[in-house]
């Protein structure tokens, strides 16, 4: 009698654990995956863009100029170098995804504009598996370039922590730059350190760019420049842009020294 019972039990764990597993993939397909956010990829820097206003270029020689010099070099490789692949990034955030049944991928597909050039187009996949997600974006341009994959990463399926790889372009197809990032769900505190990987001067340099809500000085990066062995913090508000800077190589201490709302040296209080 036991052995005529479980034998009839068997289909029914089966069929349940088919019924389970089944849902899991309905509702995983239900679901998109969170995208990261755009910082983990462009963090917003424009407290030191000097072009943007008068003070700016007024500043540009005192402690708020020396923090913008450093920043500089990292804004230009995101904005100029990598304009391509961080606008097209930037696109899908807030675009609806699809399921594409034959792939089994989430798919973001975008239109979008860099300065003086237009009709390019990013595809952004998908691939989850369990708590992780691979990340491709493929871009094209007219007949010139054809869903090259620009940028690649992985994260966890909620968007709290991951990496990016951004490649130079489809003429070199190469790593130039990776971000290793995490955004803690509570959207007060996040971070990502972006390395330079390509040949050159600046190769294994990096940036650390911290947020934290809570904080007077809500911002803070960290850079270390390879060439020259050197490392610089800086912290400023985001709403009022005062802020400090520190380097031992530039100041000769370990001292912080401050500009206030006006981008002018003043005394660190």
């Amino acid at each position: 009698m036991k052995r005529l019972i479980a034998t009839l039990l068997i289909p029914v764990v089966v069929l349940s654990a088919c019924t389970e597993d089944e849902s899991s993939n309905d509702m995983d397909n239900n679901t998109p995956p969170t995208v990261p956010s755009e910082s983990t990829m462009a963090p917003d820097l424009d407290a030191f863009d000097e072009e943007s206003s008068e003070e700016g270029r007024v500043a540009a020689i005192g402690n708020w100029g020396y923090a913008a010099l450093n920043v500089g070099v990292y804004t230009s490789i995101l904005y100029q170098h990598l304009v391509i692949p961080v606008t097209a990034f930037k696109a899908t955030v807030g675009t609806e995804a699809y399921f594409d049944e034959e792939t089994e991928l989430w798919v973001w597909e975008k239109n979008f504009d860099i300065p003086a050039q237009s009709d390019y187009q990013v595809k952004l996949t998908a691939d989850v598996d369990g708590n992780d997600v691979d990340w491709k974006g493929y871009i094209s341009h007219g007949t010139e370039i054809d869903e090259f994959m620009w940028f690649e990463g992985e994260s966890t399926v909620n968007g709290e922590s991951g990496s990016w790889m951004l490649y130079e372009s489809p003429e070199n197809p190469n790593v130039w730059l990776t971000s290793d990032w995490t955004d803690e769900d509570d959207e007060t505190v996040a971070d990502a350190t972006f390395t330079v990987m390509k040949e050159g001067d600046n190769k294994g340099s990096w940036i650390k760019f911290e947020a934290d809500a809570t904080a007077d000085l809500d911002r803070t990066v960290t850079i270390f420049d390879a060439s020259m062995d050197n490392e610089v913090t800086i912290m400023w508000s985001q709403a009022e842009v005062n802020g400090q800077v520190m380097s031992e190589a530039h100041f000769d201490d370990t001292a912080y020294h401050c500009w206030d709302a006006n981008l002018m040296d003043t005394t660190c209080e």
